[in-house]
């Protein structure tokens, strides 16, 4: 137990993450119709798949920050991931503001994908 608590105290950042983006998965898992426009790609933004990326990268995360190795290399890519899905998220809930007036959390996600990016700047090399 107190492995434990020491991996969440060194890596707070990592576990919100993870945390987050499990939670916006199963979000988007969960609800088939969040997205609306454009109809064009609605099918294809509102798919289970899209959920599951978060939920992958989220578990992918949470292990990282359990894991006693903790590869540089892998933690690069998860952040790389992570700004990706989250950026990708927040411009698409933003164009759903603008366009259709519909309120989405693109603020908050904005906020997230931020401490992502800073997150990776920091982040040690090898």
């Amino acid at each position: 137990m107190h492995k434990f608590i020491e991996n969440l105290k060194n890596n707070p950042f990592h576990t919100v993450i993870g945390l987050a983006e499990l939670g916006i998965g199963f979000h988007l898992i969960s609800h088939d119709q969040y997205f609306l426009w454009p109809p064009v790609i609605d099918g294809i933004a509102n798919d289970d798949i899209v959920g599951g990326l978060f939920v992958i990268v989220g578990i992918v995360m949470l292990y990282w920050v359990f894991d006693d190795r903790r590869s540089v290399r892998l933690d690069h890519v998860l952040l790389i991931a992570s700004s990706f899905l989250m950026c990708v998220l927040t411009l698409y809930q933003l164009m759903h503001w603008i366009v259709l007036g519909i309120d989405m959390p693109w603020i908050s996600n904005a906020a997230l994908t931020a401490v992502i990016m800073v997150l990776a700047s920091r982040s040690d090399s090898e």
